[in-house]
């Protein structure tokens, strides 16, 4: 049985990707996040939930992520790691000063990711020598690495940091046949997109409903995405069905950027 790995997975992107993946009894899913009780909570929603592990990381810390790599809890010794989804993150704006959030963007969003990336690579590898020829990363970016906002540059930095960092990986790792992307999503009906709208129609005196109205009306689809419809590219990625997309950013985003 082959080992998926799912960095912030107790939520939105992450817990949608769980719920699609593990419908294929031959995949077994390493569910990591900072909430142990949401990580509970999503592997009971899962088929096959047996075959699936949990584990609370902050995936800043990379000794906590080697260490449960190389534990006999992930077991990856006997199930290879095939995939991973570099998926944590967290949002919200940051300002100069003593209570500026910049450090811990760039922490999980930026070093979390690279951390993640790095602890999975020997196992990476290994699956290689286990017969497992094609390997996946897929990383969640942010249509925001594609234009400015105010208020929001530590996100903004960390989201496209993203981007280099998968042309980077790719150039060196592809031929050893791990692919790797990062996928920029625009806005999808998560808590993280509900708590930004509702912030910002704090700040104009508006409803949530009126803000949300006025956020699609924007978009050209007229509508945000559904966390089952990114979980829906990250499988194409990691389905096997293509060897020769790596390097590169997918825009998933209703129209909100197109280039």
């Amino acid at each position: 049985m082959h080992t998926i790995i799912i960095t912030g997975a107790g939520t939105g992107i992450g817990k949608a990707t769980a719920q699609l993946l593990s419908k294929n009894p031959n995949q077994r899913l390493l569910l990591v996040g900072r909430r142990l009780e949401k990580l509970e909570e999503v592997v009971a929603t899962l088929d096959n939930s047996t075959n699936h592990i949990i584990e609370s990381i902050d995936v800043s810390d990379k000794n906590s992520l080697v260490n449960f790599l190389n534990s006999e809890k992930a077991d990856l010794s006997n199930h290879p790691l095939v995939n991973v989804f570099a998926n944590a993150g967290i949002g919200g704006p940051n300002f100069w000063g003593e209570d500026d959030k910049w450090q811990q963007i760039i922490d999980v969003n930026l070093t979390g990711v690279y951390n993640t990336c790095m602890a999975c690579h020997p196992w990476l590898i290994k699956s290689a020598e286990q017969g497992v020829e094609v390997r996946n990363i897929a990383i969640t970016s942010s249509c925001l690495a594609r234009f400015g906002v105010p208020g929001l540059t530590a996100y903004i930095s960390s989201k496209t940091a993203l981007m280099g960092l998968v042309r980077g990986l790719a150039v060196e790792w592809s031929p050893s046949g791990i692919l790797i992307n990062s996928i920029a999503p625009g806005w999808v009906d998560t808590d993280m997109a509900r708590q930004s709208i509702q912030g910002h129609a704090d700040m104009l005196g508006k409803s949530y409903e009126d803000m949300c109205a006025e956020v699609c009306s924007v978009l050209p689809t007229g509508r945000m995405s559904e966390p089952s419809e990114i979980a829906s590219l990250v499988n194409f990625l990691f389905s096997g069905a293509q060897r020769s997309i790596t390097g590169t950013t997918i825009d998933i985003n209703n129209g909100s950027w197109m280039g």
